[in-house]
């Protein structure tokens, strides 16, 4: 029996990566709320079991279920939007502070580099009339975009329902996928599924309270106008991972430099999101959720980056618990122990007892 020789393997291996990541940004419109769906459907698994040993029919357990992420995420736009609200009546006094920034920034770039407010004021002018003619493009953008994300968003809601309606059959399918022989093994892979995923995402929640307290007790001391919002917003976008919260940060500084006459504020507003960031990444993220999900750093960057790049913003939420959905199969799975081990936090030791 003839070998299939390497180069051909490589080949084959390539292709199929290849042709996965083309399926998955072609597919992204279905493919990444039912993925999400997934996720949800774990974290309200023992919700749904809970209301079912009530006595209670398992459709009605599944909608009560939805009903709890639906008003969590109403909770979630109603104090955002309400704080919004509290920032635009305060945006007259802004605007001013803002006209007088720019004026600043004018007489600096004239006395700097010798370019007129006259030639300023007209690049601004021929960048604002650019703007007003691509509006039309941008307006329809964003209908479209809304459009896509009710859309979206139904079908998570659909998916989301049948996934806690049905998941004994989905399991079943799953077991009658393998050979009796290896039963043992997939329940304890789907066992050890759910628990990662939903390990992570109570561990995710609990950090991103903990981050959201930081965040406003530090702006508050500062002084800084509206705190709990833009500590809560930073918090919230801690779910994706290191990259989150220094975007979250962005806004609060902006607010300061404007609302604020020393640029003391805005600094100490970066270094109060460093330290905050210094702390979620070595000792609050570590303690709780680095002993329940197990992925180096450069792993979840790199899935960070390929998230990013297949889904967007989304396959960057998605990215880490898919990738510890990932490592878990590759555990389970004994040719895939190596990926595993690449996926895993480095041994204290050398394991190959080897100096490097």
């Amino acid at each position: 029996m003839r070998t299939i020789p390497g180069y051909f393997k490589y080949f084959i291996i390539l292709a199929s990566l290849v042709l996965t990541i083309y399926v998955l940004i072609l597919g992204k419109p279905i493919l990444s709320p039912v993925v999400t769906a997934f996720i949800i459907a774990i974290l309200l698994h023992p919700i749904s079991g809970y209301i079912e040993r009530a006595r209670i029919n398992r459709g009605i357990s599944s909608l009560l279920s939805i009903l709890l992420v639906m008003l969590v995420l109403s909770g979630l736009f109603y104090f955002f939007s309400s704080q919004v609200g509290s920032i635009t009546s305060d945006l007259q006094s802004i605007g001013a502070r803002f006209n007088e920034i720019i004026d600043r920034g004018n007489t600096w770039m004239e006395d700097t580099f010798g370019v007129a407010q006259r030639e300023q004021n007209r690049y601004v002018k021929d960048s604002l009339n650019s703007f007003l003619q691509n509006s039309t493009a941008a307006i329809t953008g964003t209908l479209s975009a809304t459009a896509d994300f009710f859309t979206s968003f139904f079908l998570f809601l659909i998916t989301l329902f049948f996934l806690l309606y049905y998941r004994r059959f989905f399991v079943a399918f799953v077991y009658k996928c393998f050979s009796s022989e290896v039963h043992p093994r997939v329940g304890a892979t789907i066992g050890k599924v759910e628990m990662v995923v939903r390990s992570y995402i109570v561990g995710l929640i609990t950090v991103i309270v903990i981050v959201a307290v930081l965040n406003s007790v530090g702006l508050m001391l500062l002084g800084i106008q509206h705190a709990i919002f833009f500590g809560a917003l930073a918090a919230v976008l801690t779910i994706i991972p290191y990259i989150g919260i220094l975007v979250g940060s962005l806004l609060p500084i902006l607010f300061a430099l404007v609302t604020k006459d020393s640029l003391w504020y805005p600094v100490g507003v970066a270094i109060l999101f460093w330290a905050v960031q210094f702390l979620e990444g070595n000792f609050i993220t570590p303690n709780v959720v680095g002993g329940r999900v197990s992925i180096n750093p450069f792993a979840a960057i790199i899935a960070l980056f390929l998230g990013g790049m297949v889904w967007g913003a989304i396959g960057m939420i998605l990215a880490i618990p898919l990738l510890a959905i990932i490592k878990v199969i590759c555990d389970a799975v004994e040719p895939l122990h190596p990926i595993g081990f690449l996926l895993d936090n480095p041994p204290v030791e050398d394991p190959m007892k080897t100096p490097l």
